[in-house]
């Protein structure tokens, strides 16, 4: 079998089964490690799992061991990646980032203690979820045979209480900093200039407040407590006072938002709070890739009964930024960031039903969308 990344050759069902047998031997192994309050398992040097405690088979509600053994982790917690190749979990392009198969590698390699985070990405009852985990993948000879120990710590919450904090320390105190430069200055300029200030100062207030309900607004997505309140919504000039809002932004100085000239104005029925969430996070993403003098661009377009909503910058994407898009806590702004693209990624589709993606190329740039 062929493989994009790790190794693919897998150990049959009987050879399993045999290094099972002779771990079972192993006086107290099964009463020690299931008295452990995390996901534990021993991997045979293939990465297959020969042995698990009981906390793996409760979470992911398993009766039967034999549903365990021989599976590589990904294809047991449904890694959505981890079918794509025929060889499995391990052997995809996406698996390079893989912070689990490379904790496993780097341990077979070094015969040393590893310890890495990961972002999974699972397919649970046809919709996407998404877990932020610590593993540790430690060396083990037994019967003059390499194991791998490998115990996994979900740290979602704590990734998730992080990057909050970060956006509110970040984000919400960089704007309300420009609004407490605005009112020490508003005084000394003269009457014809003030309206225009009073309208800054008004974005910048919208903007502390879009901080604020946007993380409203995906913890409750996350927690599937998320109303959707759908309506009639008239396709241009719904665009164009996003555009409108967002030239005001710092990020925006010097760049343009551009609504395309082809885009339909139809009415379409949709949530237009959390549409707008997505669309911004789009339009802001775009505008951070592009340089001064670019231009954004904003298109809608109907494909048969269904609308698609477009964002284009001209800036690329490289391949391993592009494996690992929407992905929670991944971002190239540095650590405890990386909630735009994940934010799209939950509202777009768990909430509105939409299909979010993106194509980039070095020629024409990139593109994220929404289809609904």
């Amino acid at each position: 079998m062929e493989t994009k990344y790790a190794p693919a050759e897998r150990s049959s069902f009987d050879n399993i089964l045999k290094k099972k047998l002779s771990l079972d031997k192993i006086t107290y192994l099964n009463d020690i490690f299931c008295s452990l309050s995390y996901i534990f398992c021993i991997l045979d040097d293939n990465r297959q799992i020969v042995f698990t405690n009981d906390i793996l088979m409760k979470t992911l509600q398993i009766e039967n061991v034999n549903q365990v053994l021989g599976k590589r982790f990904g294809e047991v917690i449904d890694c959505r990646f981890a079918f794509t190749e025929e060889a499995g979990c391990g052997t995809t392009e996406h698996c390079r980032y893989c912070g689990a198969v490379n904790a496993i590698m780097q341990c077979q390699k070094t015969n040393l203690k590893t310890t890495s985070e990961c972002r999974i990405r699972r397919m649970v009852n046809g919709t996407e979820n998404f877990l932020d985990v610590e593993v540790t993948a430690t060396p083990f000879v037994h019967e003059n045979l390499n194991y791998t120990i490998f115990s996994l710590i979900d740290i979602t919450d704590r990734k998730r209480r992080a990057i909050i904090e970060k956006i509110f320390f970040h984000d919400v105190l960089n704007v309300a900093s420009g609004l407490q430069g605005f009112f020490e200055i508003f005084d000394s300029i003269d009457e014809e200039e003030q309206q225009g200030f009073i309208q800054m100062g008004a974005s910048l207030c919208q903007q502390i407040i879009d901080e604020i309900d946007t993380q409203r607004l995906l913890v409750q997505a996350e927690n599937h407590e998320l109303a959707v309140n759908r309506q009639m919504i008239g396709c241009l000039p719904f665009v164009q006072q996003i555009a409108l809002d967002l030239q005001l932004l710092e990020v925006a100085k010097g760049k343009n938002i551009v609504i395309n000239e082809d885009s339909v104005d139809v009415p379409f029925e949709s949530d237009p709070v959390l549409l707008r969430r997505v669309l911004n996070n789009m339009v802001k993403n775009a505008l951070e890739a592009s340089t001064e003098g670019q231009t954004v661009t904003i298109s809608v377009n109907k494909i048969g009964q269904r609308l698609k909503f477009s964002v284009h910058n001209p800036k690329f994407i490289s391949r391993d930024i592009e494996m690992q898009v929407f992905m929670r806590s991944f971002s190239t702004k540095g650590k405890q960031r990386g909630l735009g693209t994940y934010s799209m990624k939950i509202l777009g589709e768990q909430c509105l039903g939409g299909i979010v993606n993106f194509t980039t190329s070095e020629t024409e740039g990139t593109t994220f969308f929404i289809v609904l």
